[in-house]
């Protein structure tokens, strides 16, 4: 896959999304917000969370104040306009809020410019029984509902059976969310530039259920068996769809792509290493 491309246009609105569970940070956005009309950029500021489908219409830029959550929750918007989001984080480093509040402020002008990259990201598309479809960033979890523990789900792509698997759940990631819960399941870390879907059984009953990778092409359909049939659906750690009776359901690479922000000279995997803490020499393994 290419690296992000250099985006050389020069940004002239922007809205700021501001979580205001997070101490301080309506006063960046205003800060932020008045840095930006110096360099006469109209800007509007929103604590509206998840923000509406067309909150972004007309904007250039969504500068997205609190964290991974906060930037998660404008993903419906900047599809919807194509707006860029930038993500500045008000408490530790994030995989996607890769900003301080204090490199915000000093990068901004730069950035305002033309000064950045843009990378895009691949985004799910979940699809119910009823046809509605539903986007995520991170990825797509199936659990059991009624405290059972176990549940029994199938699994195809494409028309051709992959597996029934009998576990605690299924995770289905992009890229992006490869670092989350899916990680945290024993997936792998995929190159957030790569197109693809990885599949991770959460707590198999068999040990030979492993995580698969599907390739940006595949259409996987995920059927409920009948001891589980209204398992509960996350996406992005929220409940998007109304109703229980969702399956089976259909989750493909969408055509839209989320298109982050960052400095030309950021790096996805000093991230993971500092959030990993891969070569930690306090770290010791027994």
């Amino acid at each position: 896959m290419p690296d992000p491309v250099s985006a050389m246009e020069p940004i002239q609105t922007i809205c700021f999304a501001v979580n205001t569970t997070k101490p301080g940070a309506e006063d960046a956005a205003r800060y932020l917000a008045g840095l930006a009309e110096c360099e006469g950029v109209k800007t509007c500021i929103t604590t509206d969370y998840p923000l509406p489908t067309d909150a972004l219409a007309g904007q250039d830029l969504c500068c997205a104040i609190g964290g991974d959550g906060t930037l998660l929750g404008v993903l419906d918007a900047a599809l919807e306009s194509g707006a860029a989001v930038l993500g500045v984080n008000m408490g530790k480093l994030g995989f996607l809020a890769t900003f301080t509040q204090e490199e915000a402020a000093k990068d901004l002008p730069a950035l305002i410019q033309g000064h950045y990259s843009i990378a895009e990201r691949s985004v799910l598309c979940c699809t119910n029984q009823a046809g509605e479809s539903v986007y995520g960033l991170n990825d797509v979890v199936i659990k059991e509902t009624e405290g059972r523990g176990l549940i029994r789900l199938c699994v195809s792509s494409n028309g051709n059976t992959v597996s029934e698997y009998h576990c605690d759940g299924l995770i289905f990631a992009t890229p992006t969310g490869s670092t989350a819960y899916n990680l945290s399941a024993g997936g792998p870390i995929i190159g957030p530039l790569v197109s693809a879907i990885a599949m991770t059984p959460i707590c198999p009953h068999t040990l030979g259920n492993r995580s698969v990778i599907f390739d940006q092409s595949s259409k996987i359909t995920v059927s409920s068996g009948e001891d589980a049939p209204n398992p509960r659906i996350t996406i992005d750690g929220r409940n998007r769809f109304k109703g229980d009776t969702n399956f089976p359901i259909s989750i493909t690479v969408a055509q839209r792509k989320f298109r982050l922000m960052q400095n030309p000279d950021h790096s996805h995997f000093a991230i993971v290493r500092d959030k990993l803490r891969w070569g930690d020499p306090t770290i010791r393994v027994r």
